[in-house]
């Protein structure tokens, strides 16, 4: 059976259905276990600085019976090597691990990157993930330009006048990236909190847009099909742990 581990940081973290705070957001079983210590990372440096403090608490996970191991913020991806290294289960710290698969699938098009700030993610975050835009062209778009976005960044709540705002905010996010890039093949989200509205606009788009949650759905189906877990926790009445 898998079971998913999330390292969460410290701190509030926005208990909304699409976020990993959220005991909806899944179909299988998890684990959160915050990382002591931490503090939400605004720039590549200070996500590195915490390496120790994550490497620790992946190993604990991984006693504790996670069979793939996540973070909840997406910069966690500089750390990828390091803690895939450091245990002996699945890590997967960001979508961004999934790009030259993707661009595979679309043909070798370009690829949009959607996150929050865009200048927190560069050349640093992809070769960490695997692979370089040198190699596979990618548009940048970024949600930290907009108020809605900002209020849901500070508050970790979602009203439904505020999800209106983050909703249309997001297409316009992505309207642009495809005007810039007209030949977009995809949009890999590499920020973990927009997943929390990234639905409502999918239908409206006409890309696939990938997420950590895909990222994670991948993963896990390594042990089990997240559709058969969701299947049986519903029959056995079992609940996320």
């Amino acid at each position: 059976m898998g079971v998913l581990g999330i390292l969460m940081l410290e701190g509030k973290m926005a208990d909304v259905p699409g976020c990993m705070a959220s005991a909806e957001t899944f179909p299988y079983p998890v684990i959160r276990h915050v990382v002591r210590g931490s503090r939400t990372p605004r720039s590549q440096e200070e996500a590195e600085a915490m390496l120790p403090l994550y490497v620790a608490a992946a190993r604990e996970l991984e006693a504790e019976g996670a069979t793939v191991i996540t973070a909840n913020c997406g910069l966690i991806a500089l750390l990828q090597n390091e803690l895939a290294a450091a245990v002996r289960v699945p890590v997967v710290t960001s979508s961004l691990t999934m790009v030259p698969a993707i661009r595979k699938l679309v043909g070798e098009r370009p690829v949009g990157v959607l996150t929050f700030f865009t200048s927190a993610v560069g050349e640093r975050n992809f070769r960490a993930s695997g692979w370089s835009s040198a190699d596979i062209p990618v548009v940048l778009g970024g949600v930290g330009e907009h108020a809605s976005w900002l209020e849901f960044l500070e508050t970790k709540e979602v009203t439904p006048r505020l999800r209106e705002r983050m909703r249309a905010d997001l297409l316009a996010v992505v309207e642009d990236m495809l005007a810039r890039e007209p030949e977009l093949g995809a949009i890999v989200c590499e920020c973990t909190m927009l997943p929390a509205v990234l639905d409502d606009v999918r239908a409206g788009v006409p890309v696939p847009i990938f997420d950590i949650l895909t990222a994670l759905d991948w993963a896990v189906s390594g042990f089990e099909r997240p559709a058969a877990a969701n299947t049986r926790l519903a029959v056995s009445g079992g609940r996320v742990r």
